[in-house]
């Protein structure tokens, strides 16, 4: 997770062209001066290059849109040129591959690039997210390489929603339950920090601190020493963080399991047990409400098993939180905290309370930037996902049970059978479609990032058809990817971008009708140039959006990937990395490194 600062940054708009360079620089920037050039965004970039990279600009767009527009060609021609150009692509892979020398040592896959800048080593496999190559690259790289961390394109919500299971348990000093880890940053330290579920107060607020996502729980009783319970916490607590709570237990035979009302618990804390007797819909949200419906200050959660959920509890999906909210008449957080214990510690407490004993409790709420929202905001963010195609592209892609992103998952495993920690560097759902919602807006600013943009599209272009020797092949990855798709793949891709594609274009073309009958109530337009102007609606409109889109899902997302990639192999003072990311991010993030070091 990127800190505030690093949020405020990234939501700024990106720079236009004339504030980037492709100056590649030998990485041999001090430590120093990558932080500042980091801090600035790119701004230290000479004006004399981007004055330079203007002109090229100019240069090569009046040259090709002029032969695109105004050149006119025979079908004979056309064939001649196409089949020059996949020879000359042919013969630049061929002499990249074989002639020029290797960056690194090490043999890796044709789809990785590596960076050596100082004394840090980046290695940065580029990747297609439903390629059965990618997870064999992927696994591949690691385990050759040996780095200090892996990093990968996600963040810890959507990595926690991809496995599908939980951490394995360790045993604690002083039960026999288990406890799983709560964090999903660092996989290696868990066999090592994971050693107490029950502890004195001093020995458990040390193993809270090496695990950031477990919330310690001080538990008192007379005539018994005070012990502390490490719980795992629900998404909603973050709300309450820094807050004190405190109170006396309380339990409800006749409510066992939180699903109805329990008068006893106002102004206390209440306990209940996870999931229902008969299967009914129990979420923990709903106990949550229903807890502060009775006045309860929060609820405690007696977990079903003797380990504690890897994850945040509560993120259902977007029918049960519906459901959730027609049954409470709320669409908005639950206004108490909830935590789950292990079950070994919890039916103690449950004997305890049952034999009418006095047991209090009392916890501070942790700070957690682990990304949550509201049923209102996920429903906006379902909207714009079906209404991009994002949506509708990766669902068809999954009815066909094609595994998205099983590189990610490739990595986190490796890692974890080597030691090696696996981090997330990414920015999460909240701040990508913050981002997006902000490119989209027709400001000056962004108009003028869009025409910057298609000024430069035949230098990108001719850069990803033939890509320097420092770059990553983009394109040839693709292909060497794609060769990998069996037939199932194929197919469901294909009609996966048909639908997406017939989605968005609809859409599109419904704005467009919208603006032309506008204009032709004025009288500028007449029905025989109706179609001609609606095509020309859409056509500015594509225009528009193609270049802002780009900046919002990629290059801004390089930028961010990038500053996390620095911070946190300073923070695991880590020399050699290896970072899996989609292929449409590696030349932006390798670029970035190389201008402004690691």
């Amino acid at each position: 997770m990127t800190n505030l600062e690093d949020e405020k940054k990234w939501l700024v708009p990106s720079k236009s062209p004339l504030g980037s360079s492709n100056r590649v620089s030998d990485g041999s920037s001090s430590e120093g001066s990558s932080s500042d050039s980091e801090g600035e965004g790119g701004s230290s970039v000479p004006c004399y290059e981007r004055v330079l990279l203007l002109l090229v600009d100019i240069v090569a767009s009046s040259a090709f849109w002029g032969f695109m527009f105004f050149v006119n060609i025979t079908y004979k021609q056309l064939y001649i040129f196409l089949g020059t150009l996949v020879a000359s692509m042919i013969a630049w892979r061929v002499c990249r591959y074989k002639c020029l020398p290797p960056d690194c040592s090490l043999e890796v896959p044709y789809t990785t690039g590596y960076l050596k800048s100082d004394s840090k080593e980046m290695y940065l496999v580029a990747t297609v997210h439903i390629s059965p190559r990618a997870p064999r690259d992927v696994s591949y790289v690691i385990e050759n390489v040996k780095p200090d961390v892996a990093m990968i394109e996600l963040d810890d919500e959507r990595l926690d929603r991809m496995r599908d299971r939980d951490l394995p348990a360790v045993k604690s000093k002083k039960s026999s339950s288990d406890l799983e880890s709560g964090s999903s940053r660092s996989r290696s330290a868990e066999p090592d920090a994971a050693q107490a579920a029950t502890a004195t107060t001093a020995n458990a607020a040390a193993a809270a601190k090496e695990l950031p996502g477990l919330q310690a729980v001080r538990i008192q009783q007379s005539g018994r020493a005070e012990a502390t319970v490490l719980a795992q916490r629900a998404l909603w607590n973050a709300e309450h963080a820094r807050e004190d709570f405190s109170g006396e237990l309380v339990y409800d035979p006749k409510n066992a399991y939180g699903l109805g009302s329990s008068p006893q618990a106002e102004g206390k804390i209440l306990v209940v047990k996870r999931a229902s007797p008969n299967q009914e819909f129990a979420p923990f949200a709903l106990k949550a409400h229903n807890a502060h419906r009775d006045g309860a200050k929060a609820v405690l959660v007696v977990n079903t098993t003797s380990s504690l959920p890897s994850n945040r509890v509560g993120g259902g999906s977007l029918f049960s939180d519906l459901k959730v909210a027609c049954k409470t008449c709320n669409s908005g957080f639950p206004q108490v905290p909830l935590l789950i214990l292990p079950k070994l510690e919890g039916e103690q407490l449950l004997a305890d309370l049952e034999k009418k004993q006095r047991v209090s409790v009392s916890f501070n709420v942790n700070e957690d930037d682990y990304p949550r929202r509201t049923l209102r905001l996920r429903l906006c963010q379902a909207c714009a996902l079906v209404f991009s195609g994002i949506g509708i592209l990766y669902g068809i892609i999954q009815c066909f049970h094609v595994e998205v992103g099983g590189e990610f998952l490739a990595a986190e495993e490796t890692a974890h059978k080597m030691g090696i920690p696996c981090t997330c560097i990414d920015v999460d759902l909240n701040r990508f479609w913050s981002r997006l919602g902000s490119a989209v807006l027709p400001t000056p600013c962004n108009i003028l990032n869009s025409l910057w943009a298609w000024l430069g599209m035949p230098r990108v272009v001719f850069q990803v058809l033939f890509p320097p020797p420092s770059n990553v092949d983009v394109f040839g990855g693709m292909f060497l990817h794609a060769a990998s798709f069996p037939l199932k793949t194929w197919f469901a891709f294909l009609l996966a971008g048909f639908c997406a594609s017939t989605v968005t274009s609809k859409i599109l073309e419904l704005f467009g009708t919208g603006a032309e009958r506008a204009v032709e109530g004025t009288g500028k337009v007449t029905k025989e140039q109706r179609d001609d102007v609606q095509t020309y609606i859409m056509l500015a409109m594509e225009m528009y959006l193609l270049p802002q889109i780009y900046d919002a899902v990629a290059a801004s997302r390089d930028e961010a990937m990038y500053r996390s990639v620095v911070r946190k192999s300073r923070e695991m003072a880590a020399n050699k990395f290896v970072v899996v990311v989609g292929a449409g991010h590696a030349n932006g993030i390798l670029k970035k490194a190389r201008t402004f070091g690691l």
